[in-house]
């Protein structure tokens, strides 16, 4: 590996801006590594195959956790569900898939990426506050901006995450300035530090682009086939189907 393994700070709170700016620039130069790039790769196709097992959740650091589905809706597993045709219910239900896809699959994720050493030192330790609603929301602005021209596409700036993370505009900037550098570490966020009057630019980074495509996307469309209660799963019906079929 041409460059040495960067290290995240214990204590982020601690962090001032030349430091925060500077920690930014190493991170992005990490994940921008060949190397890197290919275990971020090989992390998605992992994480996806055990999101698809549906047989055990992730500890909050990103191992495997409890032998249990990631994702009960309504109580119930999703094979389970009641059927329903209420329109109401069933949008819940998908937000309910996407939020819970997102939160454990990029936990997941990684946690896969710090077993293979493709985080920073220490990165791993922010792991179960990287995925929380607040990032869920800024992960879907992201990655909203990500699809569009990359050109124009608006960026957020610190002001935003001051609103998003409920800080008063006039108070310190240090905490959300921390969560940045929280979140480039992890690679769920890219970011450009201030230059002169030009404010911090945020985008989506290499994790959060390759499970939203790789992992997010066909995680969420496999599983949408349970949310009107079935009560076989999807190769079940195929069977049911090629029977009928053959009769």
């Amino acid at each position: 590996m041409s460059a040495s393994r960067p290290t995240m700070p214990i204590r982020l709170s601690t962090v001032k801006a030349d430091e925060a700016a500077d920690l930014v620039i190493k991170f992005k130069e990490w994940f921008g590594l060949e190397e890197i790039q290919r275990l971020v790769q090989d992390s998605a196709r992992r994480t996806e195959s055990f999101l698809l097992q549906y047989d055990h959740t992730p500890t909050p650091q990103g191992g495997i956790g409890e032998a249990e589905p990631w994702v009960q809706l309504e109580g119930v597993p999703l094979p389970e569900l009641e059927e329903t045709e209420d329109e109401v219910r069933l949008d819940l239900r998908l937000s309910g898939l996407r939020l819970k896809t997102f939160a454990e699959g990029v936990c997941r994720m990684i946690g896969i990426l710090n077993e293979t050493d493709a985080l920073p030192k220490f990165a791993n330790t922010y792991n179960d506050t990287s995925t929380n609603l607040a990032e869920w929301f800024m992960h879907e602005r992201l990655m909203r901006a990500y699809l569009q021209n990359k050109a124009s596409a608006p960026s957020p700036k610190l002001g935003d995450l001051m609103d998003l993370y409920l800080y008063d505009p006039k108070s310190q900037q240090g905490a959300v300035r921390a969560k940045i550098v929280q979140m480039v570490s992890v690679g769920l966020w890219d970011a450009d530090p201030p230059v002169g009057a030009r404010d911090w630019k945020i985008r989506a980074g290499p994790v959060a682009t390759k499970f939203h495509l790789k992992v997010f996307v066909p995680v969420v469309e496999h599983f949408k086939q349970y949310l009107k209660g079935s009560q076989r799963s999807p190769e079940e019906e195929d069977d049911n189907d090629l029977s009928s079929d053959m009769g």
